[in-house]
């Protein structure tokens, strides 16, 4: 299993980071932010969502995406890097930002992890790595619990069906008109309930699979990268080459070429 590097681990309070800042500047980030609210406050902005902070609510935010803040804002954090692997599969598919029923669990889980985190006694690096799994554990079950939610409180036959369509079509060109037309919505109103229901645009969860298809096909066939490329519905292979080290931090060739080294004899 991969584990995470750890960047940093804390407490962040605008009023003391940022004083007399109404708001953060918009920037891309590079790692996964990992961060609970500790007391009601502004706004969090994700590429194009956003939603108001308060200590009900767990925020994901993910590699390469854009974001800033309308302050006040106080949290626990954790800033950390990963590539890939299955805490990497799990962060990337829990919601940007989620309602949750266990603020008291993760404040526990984020307190130890400062604690053990802030000692210079090398043999902490075990336990705050145990932390780390049992947060992203959490993490995992608590945002399946709010996707779940979501989807039967009116479209889980829509959804569940619209995955379904995804998963088949992935060669095809899947835009959001064409998929809500398919389901007789317009753009927005659906653009709106998968993203509710899925905690991810249209776009960004094509594009995950896409790329979780291509990782696949590198792996267990023989095809050029051109086929890889169509095989998984992007328009030409630089495209998808683009797509792929955006997401992967590595070119396909250099992804396949890293797995293959691991299980050398």
């Amino acid at each position: 299993m991969t584990l995470p590097d750890i960047v940093a681990i804390g407490i962040y309070d605008s009023k003391i980071a940022a004083r007399n800042t109404k708001i953060s500047k918009n920037r891309k980030t590079t790692m996964f932010e990992l961060e609970l609210p500790i007391e009601e406050g502004g706004i969090t902005y994700i590429n194009s969502d956003s939603a108001h902070i308060h200590p009900d609510m767990f925020i994901c935010a993910k590699p390469n995406q854009n974001r800033h803040s309308k302050f006040p804002f106080k949290c626990y954090y954790i800033h950390m890097i990963l590539h890939e692997g299955d805490l990497y599969d799990v962060l990337m598919n829990a919601p940007d930002f989620f309602e949750t029923e266990k603020k008291e669990i993760y404040a526990n889980i984020f307190q130890k992890l400062i604690n053990h985190y802030n000692t210079f006694d090398r043999g902490e690096n075990i336990m705050i790595q145990s932390l780390l799994l049992e947060l992203i554990y959490t993490i995992s079950r608590d945002s399946q619990r709010f996707v779940k939610h979501n989807a039967e409180s009116g479209n889980y036959s829509l959804i569940e069906d619209t995955l379904a369509y995804i998963e088949r079509n992935l060669t095809e060109e899947l835009t959001l008109e064409k998929v809500s037309a398919r389901v007789s919505l317009s753009p927005i109103y659906f653009h709106h309930v998968f993203k509710a229901s899925v905690g991810k645009t249209l776009r960004d969860y094509i594009e995950e699979q896409r790329i979780k298809k291509a990782t696949h096909l590198l792996l267990t066939t023989n095809l050029s990268l051109t086929e890889i490329a169509f095989e998984c519905g992007f328009s030409s292979q630089s495209y998808f080459s683009y797509v792929f080290k955006r997401r992967m931090k590595q070119t396909p060739r250099e992804y396949s070429k890293a797995i293959y080294e691991r299980y050398e004899i």
